[in-house]
């Protein structure tokens, strides 16, 4: 009653086109529809997609010769244009009602990656932790929010399993290596988690994926300190 009201005296716009909207959405459907998807062909391992004439699975030759310890990556969106807008929004202006639209991405991504099909039961969705400071700064965790909303659509549950107990400088500028080595020992498991987390298998979830060192980081950890059975990352984004 109260989000009606709402929605009477100041109609939600689209948060791209300005379009008025109805039932208290964020994103109309052209602008969600023209959104782009990462489509195949896309390297099984990162999600990364690939354009061409490619048949059949491969892994991209950034994943070749390294170990990644999350089972696979999948990103519904590139990180361009109208999609790094709206993530950005979400990530540094604290628009977390955006969250519950975006999250309908990765309900997509479960219906068309045959990968995502017949979870087991034990599935639990876990969201990457920010450090306080910056969780206090940014006025929330972008990650948590999208994982909570996911869980409201896809019935899956939420475990926020993980803590960061080291502040990291930005990722941003730094390489693939110099990003795995920002982020060991970053995060920790709460023990209080730990017998439910045993056997599970866990879908990671964060707003973009650029090389994979926090996705690896963070399935290494659950993995080692918590027998966790598989790891699957999934960002809004793909960088």
């Amino acid at each position: 009653m109260i989000a009606g009201l709402l929605d009477l005296c100041f109609p939600p716009l689209c948060e791209l086109c300005q379009t008025s909207l109805d039932k208290g959405h964020s994103l109309c459907r052209d602008c969600a529809n023209g959104l782009q998807r990462i489509e195949e062909p896309y390297c099984q391992k990162c999600g990364e997609g690939f354009a061409g004439q490619i048949t059949g699975e491969f892994s991209c030759p950034n994943c070749s010769n390294i170990t990644l310890d999350f089972d696979f990556a999948r990103s519904p969106l590139k990180a361009a244009g109208p999609s790094r807008e709206l993530v950005h929004a979400l990530k540094y202006r604290s628009r977390f009602y955006l969250s519950d639209e975006l999250a309908a991405f990765f309900v997509e991504l479960m219906e068309t990656d045959s990968r995502l099909h017949n979870l087991p039961e034990s599935t639990v969705v876990t969201p990457v932790p920010l450090h306080w400071w910056r969780q206090q700064m940014r006025q929330g965790n972008q990650a948590h929010e999208l994982a909570k909303a996911f869980c409201r659509r896809s019935g899956l549950r939420l475990l926020p399993a993980l803590k960061r107990i080291r502040r990291t400088e930005t990722q941003t500028q730094l390489t693939r290596k110099q990003r795995l080595s920002n982020l060991r020992d970053a995060f920790a498991i709460h023990k209080k988690e730990l017998d439910n987390l045993k056997g599970t298998t866990v879908i990671l979830i964060d707003d973009v994926f650029t090389t994979g060192s926090t996705a690896h980081e963070c399935a290494r950890l659950l993995k080692k300190e918590a027998a966790v059975d598989r790891v699957i990352a999934l960002t809004l984004l793909r960088g």
